[in-house]
């Protein structure tokens, strides 16, 4: 029989633990099972798996010999070893085995006395630094990103706030200073309120240079004329620009768009397969920053948000009015967020091909200069077309602004308020009371700037530089009080709020801490308060990112002939928010994580409804709103039939049940396979009849060295071969070969498709918890889980086993747990 790397350590060791302190009766139920099921085939001489243990001591408190004593728990009690090819053990043997394991693994960790389980002192990452600066100067930052040169934050387990990895470099100093000056600059621009004014714009619309000719021959540049998606890979028409207001808004503020447009030819005779386009749907209009400074116009911008989106109704021109942010500098560009995948291309094909459609003199020719003339002028190419634009702002309705009022609160400066405006400043940004000479240090530098020759509110703006640049702001300290382990009312604040907000302390949470009044009581309450704030959702996003490595998703992006309507509906950061809005419904219903395995619903916009096939369920209007949607189809519903992870699981072009499967131990089950030996040289397994993925692996698997590990990865993902690399629906791969979703797991519970999966692994939910328990654990504190946190963990899972882990709660529990308050 052929055991894995866990089962021979069980061989090895069994023998060693009857001299461990627990009861006689457990430890020979132990002896004796591994005496039966181990001894014979594994041993120093033929170690099975490629490993060997003569040397391995499972008597030794170090935590190698820890961690390996809880896999073999964690195997056991998964049913994978011994494997079903293998004699196997009554129920009762396994348990009795299991137990007498659990006591020594407890009894090993209190003697081991790890000086691991510390939170180091960490700087922000990026994302909370931006957070951070966003709050502390009340500040819109869609447009603004002091940051941007900053290196990209170190992961550790994909998370991106694991103290000891966020490195800080002179590179890394140099780029805070630059980011301090900008924002500083940014917020105090303005100390006198803006004048509102009016700009109108009703002719000359001139476009990108290939569209210019064609637009003054079909109609003197009277329109702007939007015909691709913003993701086209060479958009023509993609974003509209107002050339005549190319140097943007004078101030920062919220300005007022009036647009009179229409929608023309959604019933345009040209096929959906050559338009690449959904021409059920009504055409969605967006308007979207640009910079002259940043780049042409017509082009994509590295800073380009979304910042509105308007139906626009066929027929007639209609007034749409939105209110939207602009900076200094930005100018709205508008675009066809649902539109074309690419017109460029089409010009050519449609003149030839519908040539039927055009007058007898708009007919033939050659060249995409006289196809575009044509079809621009006689065609019926899908498009927006916008007749007027009308920009009011900025509008102010309360000043100071909130901006200037968070430095200035009464708008002004008068240098006789310096000290107290500093002091109120550095407050707010070191997140606690200043410390005994920090005020006066800083007050020098105001005293040098004016030795200078700086005027006063220079001086005072160089100071406030000074504190974002200062170890406080950059640093989340976890500073304890003398002689204990516990960290500071202050420290315990901020490690609250970045947690569960992705940035500083509010200014409620902040008055707790100063009153020494965060108690376990108050954190609760805290905790609640802030859940219950759509600030949060700074947490979801970042812990979905981490725990299911969203981040990643973009960086294989699919192939844009196959997969069109992933760039034509922008279906990525749909992707995204189905999966957080569901972490945001189980927390705000206090529902199982256990739902993220077997619910039969999700949160949807009607762009994803398609991708799933249920777009009867959501309605056009309101379109890109998320709504639950119950599916009757079992391989939909919860995490493992979002697209996020599985698009996310697959390199764009096509899937694995490889990366799949490893995808699903790491993240579903938390028992990631080990990496290949270092000694097992590369494997190029004869694939010469292989007809599908199921046939080369499984002649992949007939090499030893791979067996062990493929033999608990690739059922797993086999289970999600029904979905391509972006989650929608299929029965056939691209060569047509058919596509068989059945598996069986190393325990010899075999399954027919997805459905039938999920109902395996919500017979696993325990590991399931511990894998989700374990990751937001992670997060929340910073660092890595210590295999000395396993018995805090522990403890709040077997409290909140009984009603099947209640999210809102699991989160509760965090918060209060002793590891949340310690270094």
């Amino acid at each position: 029989m052929r055991l894995s790397t866990m089962a021979q350590a069980l061989c090895v060791g069994f023998a060693m633990l009857v001299g461990f302190s627990q009861p006689r009766g457990l430890a020979e139920d132990a002896v004796a099972f591994l005496g039966t099921y181990c001894v014979d085939c594994h041993n120093a001489d033929d170690a099975n798996g490629e490993r060997e243990f003569d040397a391995l001591d499972l008597s030794s408190t170090d935590h190698d010999t820890q961690i390996i004593l809880q896999e073999i728990i964690d195997q056991l009690t998964l049913g994978d070893m011994p494997p079903e090819d293998a004699e196997q053990p009554t129920r009762e043997d396994r348990q009795a085995a299991i137990d007498s394991l659990t006591a020594s693994l407890q009894q090993l960790r209190q003697q081991s006395s790890s000086t691991g389980g510390q939170t180091v002192l960490r700087r922000l990452t990026r994302r909370e630094y931006l957070a951070t600066v966003s709050d502390l100067f009340q500040m819109d930052m869609s447009m603004f990103d002091p940051s941007n040169r900053f290196p990209r934050d170190n992961t550790v387990e994909q998370l991106d706030n694991v103290g000891d990895a966020l490195v800080t470099s002179g590179y890394l100093l140099e780029q805070y200073l630059d980011a301090a000056d900008a924002i500083v600059e940014k917020a105090l621009a303005n100390r006198t309120q803006p004048e509102e004014r009016t700009w109108h714009f009703d002719d000359h619309f001139r476009q990108q240079p290939e569209l210019d000719g064609a637009h003054r021959a079909a109609f003197q540049f009277r329109y702007l004329c939007l015909y691709d998606s913003p993701l086209a890979d060479r958009p023509e028409g993609a974003y509209g620009p107002l050339e005549a207001f190319a140097e943007g808004v004078p101030s920062d503020g919220v300005y007022e768009v009036r647009v009179l447009a229409q929608a023309l030819h959604r019933d345009t005779p040209y096929s959906e397969a050559d338009l690449k386009i959904d021409l059920s749907e009504k055409f969605r209009l967006g308007i979207r920053p640009g910079n002259v400074k940043a780049g042409s116009l017509h082009t994509m911008q590295p800073i380009q948000p979304l910042l509105a989106e308007r139906t626009i109704e066929d027929g007639e021109p209609q007034w749409y009015t939105m209110e939207v942010p602009l900076d200094r500098g930005f100018t709205p560009r508008f675009t066809f967020e649902n539109g074309l995948r690419e017109v460029r291309p089409l010009h050519t094909r449609l003149h030839r091909k519908y040539a039927d459609t055009l007058p007898e003199h708009a007919r033939g020719g050659q060249g995409i200069v006289r196809a575009r003339n044509v079809m621009l002028r006689y065609g019926q190419v899908p498009q927006i077309r916008i007749h007027e634009v009308e920009i009011r702002g900025p509008i102010f309705r309360q000043w100071p602004s909130a901006t200037l009022a968070s430095v200035l609160p009464g708008g002004r400066f008068e240098p006789g308020d310096a000290r107290e405006l500093t002091e109120a400043f550095a407050r707010r940004a070191y997140r606690r009371s200043l410390k005994p000479g920090e005020l006066d240090r800083l007050m020098s530098v105001y005293q040098t700037r004016l030795q200078h020759g700086r005027d006063p509110f220079g001086a005072f703006k160089d100071t406030l530089k000074t504190v974002l640049c200062s170890p406080a702001f950059l640093y989340l300290h976890p500073d304890s009080a003398p002689e204990t382990d516990q960290i500071s009312q202050h420290a315990l604040a901020a490690r609250l709020s970045y947690f569960l907000t992705g940035s500083m302390p509010d200014a409620s949470l902040q008055e707790m801490a100063d009153a020494q009044g965060l108690d376990r009581e108050a954190l609760l309450e805290q905790t609640r308060r802030l859940l219950a704030d759509r600030k949060s959702d700074a947490m979801i996003a970042g812990f979905t990112d981490a725990w299911l490595n969203l981040r990643a998703l973009g960086e294989m992006p699919p192939d844009r002939d196959q997969f069109w309507r992933y760039y034509a509906s922008n279906l990525q950061p749909d992707m995204k928010r189905e999966t957080r809005t569901f972490l945001r419904h189980l927390i705000d219903e206090n529902a199982s994580v256990v739902r993220w395995l077997d619910a039969d619903y999700s949160f949807i916009n009607r762009d994803l409804a398609k991708l799933y096939g249920v777009v009867d369920q959501v309605p056009a209007e309101g379109a890109d709103a998320f709504r639950k949607v119950v599916f009757s189809d079992r391989r939909r519903g919860g995490l493992l039939g979002q697209a996020s992870v599985l698009t996310v699981s697959a390199n764009g072009i096509e899937t694995s049940p490889v990366v799949r499967g490893v995808w699903m131990l790491e993240n579903v089950l938390g028992t990631p396979p080990p990496p290949p030996p270092d000694d097992v040289p590369a494997i190029d397994p004869d694939v010469r009849g292989a007809t599908s993925v199921r046939d080369l692996l499984e002649k992949h698997r007939t090499s030893a060295a791979c067996n062990e590990c493929h033999r608990k990865i690739d059922p797993l993902g086999f289970a999600l071969e029904c979905f391509d690399p972006i989650g929608e629906l299929r029965t056939r791969y691209e060569n047509k070969a058919a596509i068989d979703t059945s598996g069986k797991l190393p325990s010899g519970q075999a399954f027919d498709g997805v459905a039938e999966l999920k109902t395996l692994l919500v017979q696993r939910r325990a590991f399931f918890a511990r894998a989700f328990t374990e990751k937001l654990f992670a997060y929340a504190l910073g660092r890595r889980i210590e295999l000395s946190d396993r018995a805090t963990i522990d403890a709040i899972l077997e409290q909140l086993a009984e009603n099947e882990y209640p999210t809102r709660e699991l989160i509760e529990h965090i918060v209060t747990s002793d590891l949340f308050s310690r270094r």
